[in-house]
């Protein structure tokens, strides 16, 4: 890692010309491993983000040491594609002239290494209007299966308009996809800017082990005393949680707040958090004595009546409602409402239609699940529609609700449809654009 950072002064190199060719398959590592070196991430490159991986340090780099007309090729992740982080690395290669993006989405290119990955090549002169550079994306393919598909399909590959490609992602989708996608943006505000509403993510704690509890730990504090009721809170982990219902948990949060004075107020949690009190002083981020929690403004919210809830990452588009006050870790999120019936927004998050629009902006993890970021979902686009045809998705939604709630394995795909169908009216979608959503 600390190799990106000396090789920077190649820049100061007597030769002011730079390299012709610049080629490269630059590390990956993730933005939480680089914290000892990210004062001088900062200092030194311009796409620089808290959540940048190591990769995208060095396509800056590769841009900065190349000559006039030279060219870059690297094989990287693609995940600069439509992240949040990815922006300024996007502005800098839509300027320039590409030639060449293979596009590997959950491909073995390299044997049992299933990534996604891009092959980039890119030339360091202005792009030209209606630049045309050479696109292919491999899709799902394993070592033996990619080396025959790229073999078979190198001499066909297609080519992309680099006008189509913006700052806010690179989608790469043929011209009908792209004109749906600007319809459903179109007069809609994102999430992120609709008022009332808001995303949290769920509680850091700095180390589990001492504030996550079993169902038996939970009984037997409390059978001790009676008042540790009050402290300990329902959790539900990313994975226990489904489209339309979640499965319970036996863990439970012991909420100690950012200064309640728990050695005095609540002794048998004191003496539960004693054994880690080690670890417990370790966390670079804790509440006023090393038992409590960080601050955090909105522990409250957690305990609203009403919440959606959703995991980090889920093999399935699911979001559902929370009706128990229950506390959500890291891996998790919440979104409250203020303004708009809470079943409205979750008709509209589990519907085809933004699972559809998830594919312009979101990014899959190499094993195919959605990573479902509070960047990513504050960025859908949200109509907002009228009373009425808030209420009708709403009551088709507290349908759905209340049926798995006797059965969670009752089949509700009649309900969805009619849900999928008011929310591709409420968009205006035409029967084409329908078709192309359901992937007709």
């Amino acid at each position: 890692m600390v190799s990106i950072i000396n090789f920077y002064v190649l820049q100061n190199r007597p030769s002011k010309e730079g390299f012709d060719i610049v080629i490269g398959n630059p590390p990956y590592v993730e933005a939480k491993k680089l914290k000892y070196i990210a004062s001088t991430l900062k200092e030194k490159f311009s796409v620089y983000s808290g959540t940048a991986d190591l990769s995208i340090y060095f396509n800056e780099l590769g841009l900065n040491i190349l000559a006039d007309k030279g060219i870059i090729s690297y094989i990287t992740t693609n995940k600069f594609f439509n992240t949040g982080y990815g922006e300024k690395v996007r502005r800098q290669f839509s300027s320039q002239c590409i030639n060449i993006i293979l596009n590997f989405e959950q491909v073995e290119v390299f044997e049992d290494v299933l990534v996604s990955s891009v092959i980039f090549n890119v030339s360091k002169r202005n792009k030209t209007p209606k630049n045309m550079f050479t696109y292919e994306k491999f899709y799902k393919l394993k070592f033996q299966e990619f080396k025959q598909q790229f073999l078979e399909r190198q001499n066909m590959f297609g080519v992309y308009p680099q006008d189509c490609l913006d700052e806010k992602e690179w989608s790469f989708s043929d011209m009908d996809q792209l004109m749906l996608k600007k319809k459903i943006e179109n007069g809609h505000l994102a999430l992120k800017y609709v008022e009332g509403v808001k995303i949290y993510r769920g509680v850091t704690t700095g180390y589990n082990p001492a504030f996550i509890i079993s169902n038996e730990q939970r009984d037997k504090l409390i059978a001790e005393d009676r008042k540790n009721s009050k402290v300990i809170k329902n959790m539900l982990q990313g994975r226990n949680i489904r489209k339309w219902y979640y499965n319970d948990s036996d863990e439970y949060l012991l909420q100690t707040g950012y200064d309640t004075n728990i050695e005095n107020d609540y002794p048998s949690i004191y003496l539960h958090l004693l054994q880690f009190k080690e670890n417990l002083i370790l966390r670079t981020d804790k509440g006023d004595k090393w038992y409590n929690l960080r601050a955090c403004k909105y522990y409250g919210e957690f305990e609203k009546s009403e919440k959606i809830i959703w995991g980090l990452t889920a093999d399935k588009w699911a979001y559902t409602l929370d009706t128990r006050q229950h506390y959500l870790p890291s891996n998790a999120y919440i979104l409250t409402s203020e303004t708009i019936p809470i079943r409205f927004i979750l008709g509209l998050l589990n519907s085809k239609l933004l699972r559809y629009y998830f594919g312009f902006i979101g990014v899959m993890t190499a094993g195919g699940a959605y990573t479902l970021k509070a960047s990513t979902i504050e960025a859908l686009p949200i109509a907002i529609g009228t009373k009425k045809q808030q209420k009708e998705i709403a009551l088709k939604v507290e349908n759905i609700l209340n049926a798995k709630a006797k059965n969670k394995q009752i089949d509700v795909s009649l309900n969805e449809h009619e849900i999928d169908c008011l929310v591709y009216n409420l968009y205006g979608l035409s029967e084409k654009e329908i078709k192309i959503v359901e992937g007709v």
